[in-house]
């Protein structure tokens, strides 16, 4: 590569440092990596770093009770909603990883020494998935799924990084769904998209 070259691609590196950048509706995701029409008696998941692997996966009708059970009381606002969907996510990350050999999986993680592993493109295409099982079964009113949204390197552990998101119907704030920043049985983050753009600390914006 001549030096011309390498100083190119430095600076297109720098460009993108800190800057997220939408990349199409959560459905294109799904479509893009074949795990399109979840229904919660049949859906699949990714694994093996992209979405090299996907599983098939089924909940039994008192699994699906128990993931949208966060749901029973209804949210009576947008933050609400959001703590009730990071929860609902928390249980069935917790079921499908038994049934997939996922569980191990933890927090940051890509290629790992030992157990089966996920990285954020897994990570996001799952999240997409589940969202919209949620979204299907009418549990989000005060939310619209969102897009995937992909930051820059330089950011969040120093190497590109991609997300689901939702958007929150009445104002259009949209919020980041990372499920790959923590370990599987942990409340995913659920976190304003500029706030997690700007590198700020994970939290949990409910």
């Amino acid at each position: 590569m001549t030096r011309s070259a390498v100083l190119t691609a430095l600076l297109s590196l720098a460009l993108l440092a800190g800057c997220d950048m939408p990349r199409g509706s959560l459905e294109h995701a799904r479509m893009s990596f074949g795990v399109a029409d979840p229904r919660p008696e049949a859906f699949h998941v990714c694994g093996d770093i992209g979405c090299a692997k996907r599983v098939a996966v089924a909940l039994s009708p008192a699994e699906w009770r128990h993931v949208r059970a966060p749901f029973a009381r209804r949210p009576r606002s947008a933050g609400e909603e959001r703590r009730a969907l990071a929860e609902s996510l928390r249980r069935i990350e917790v079921i499908v990883g038994a049934k997939t050999g996922y569980d191990t999986d933890e927090a940051f993680s890509a290629l790992q020494l030992s157990g089966n592993s996920q990285d954020c493109v897994d990570e996001m295409v799952n999240a997409a998935v589940y969202l919209a099982l949620f979204d299907d079964a009418g549990l989000m009113r005060y939310h619209q799924q969102g897009q995937r949204v992909t930051i820059g390197p330089m950011t969040r552990r120093f190497w590109p990084h991609t997300v689901s998101s939702i958007f929150q119907r009445d104002t259009g704030q949209e919020f980041i769904i990372d499920t790959w920043a923590v370990n599987v049985g942990e409340l995913p983050i659920v976190m304003d998209r500029q706030a997690w753009a700007n590198n700020e600390p994970f939290r949990q914006d409910f």
